[in-house]
């Protein structure tokens, strides 16, 4: 199966192309609002690399979040479009699924801003419990010796690429891309304090 993969919930924007053992990889650094401006030129630089183009992806896998909220929703609308356009299946993975693959009973974190932490108890992948800590609720967590796990075993383009043929393999696939919010957004929470 031919997938493209793309993950914009952190400020490294990951674009993947895997196809019969091949694979095109680029990451990026773009900050925290760089996604739109480069996320299309990527995605071509990647199918360019790979010697093909949007027409030969049979599925689309998206990093949900959790994460920047900007990042995973200009993710899930550009994943979207390119499946709405080429009638490619979707396939959702999570940030804490990447973390913990391969990995038994570990807590799998992803920054969240300002000191605080979106977390879950994970076992190889499997997401038991997530949960949202403030920075104090992190520094408590950290005193008591709580380890925080933030990147996975190995290249994240790698694992991620692995995870979704592996996905795609089970036939693991959605309707529609469901952004992973834990909390409301920066303006949701201030509108909600009026």
């Amino acid at each position: 199966m031919n997938c493209l993969c793309i993950d914009t919930t952190s400020n490294i924007l990951t674009v993947v192309f895997v196809a019969d053992g091949r694979k095109a990889v680029r990451s990026l650094d773009v900050g925290k609002s760089g996604h739109t401006a480069v996320l299309l030129s990527v995605t071509d630089a990647v199918l360019k690399e790979a010697g093909t183009d949007v027409s030969s992806v049979d599925a689309v896998a998206l990093v949900t979040g959790p994460g920047s909220f900007t990042g995973i929703r200009i993710g899930a609308a550009t994943a979207t479009a390119f499946c709405q356009a080429t009638g490619a299946k979707r396939i959702a993975v999570t940030a804490f699924e990447i973390i913990s693959h391969g990995r038994q009973d570990v807590t799998a974190a992803v920054e969240a801003g300002h000191g605080n932490l979106y977390a879950a108890h994970c076992t190889n992948g499997s997401v038991r419990e997530d949960f949202f800590l403030t920075a104090e609720e992190r520094a408590q967590a950290e005193k008591r010796g709580e380890k925080f796990l933030f990147s996975p075993l190995g290249p994240t383009a790698d694992v991620f690429a692995e995870i979704a043929l592996r996905k795609a393999e089970r036939g693991e696939f959605t309707d529609v891309f469901r952004p992973y919010y834990m909390r409301k957004s920066q303006a949701e929470r201030n509108r909600d304090e009026i």
